[in-house]
């Protein structure tokens, strides 16, 4: 075998050997969140993950996908494109109490955008009223289409409830896990330090 031979023979190997590597993935809790997913055909990165205590304890492990990535608030909410809230239900819990826990949360670190967006806020409720409870392991998808302008929910993959439309609606669900009353280790965990 000559060398002009055996070098397109190892760049074909290096090439093979990249095609198979796997993306990095943060673990929160057990679950795994992968470095980059597809959402409506956009190449979106984790921004980060944490674990979200909503509901006084522990019941979310949560991830954020933006097109860029984030180290602030105002640097997360105010990005441009298609973006995405997913979690993971660390424990049973009724799809009542996690919206009204929603609701709360909105109130203490959005009031601005809930003023304007009054009507979605009532549809949020709706969406979990389609469901009487998450149960552990189901995975909730939160995207927002920005040729839309839109915001769909999704639990394991099936849609959960009707499109909520408006521009300023996602920025105000993106505030629940990092507004400013949001306990520290989950806002800077969304934010890009360690999970936790």
């Amino acid at each position: 075998m000559n060398r002009r031979h055996f070098r397109a023979m190892a760049v074909a190997i290096g090439l093979s050997a990249l095609t198979t590597l796997t993306f990095a993935e943060v673990d929160v809790e057990g679950y795994k969140f992968q470095d980059t997913e597809t959402v409506l055909g956009q190449n979106l990165l984790l921004n980060g993950a944490a674990t979200s205590s909503i509901l006084s304890t522990r019941s979310t492990a949560v991830g954020f996908y933006l097109p860029k990535k984030q180290t602030t608030m105002e640097g997360a909410v105010a990005e441009k494109g298609v973006k995405r809230i997913q979690f993971y239900m660390l424990r049973d819990v009724s799809a009542r109490d996690l919206s009204n826990a929603m609701l709360d949360r909105i109130r203490q670190n959005a009031q601005e955008e809930f003023a304007k967006n009054i009507i979605q806020t009532s549809q949020l409720g709706m969406v979990f009223g389609t469901r009487s409870k998450l149960l552990k392991g189901e995975l909730v998808t939160i995207d927002y289409n920005p040729a839309k302008q839109s915001t769909e929910f999704a639990v394991n993959g099936a849609k959960m409830g009707d499109t909520i439309e408006g521009e300023s609606f996602f920025p105000m669900m993106m505030k629940v896990w990092i507004g400013p009353k949001v306990r520290g280790s989950t806002r800077d965990g969304l934010l890009g330090a360690v999970a936790k």
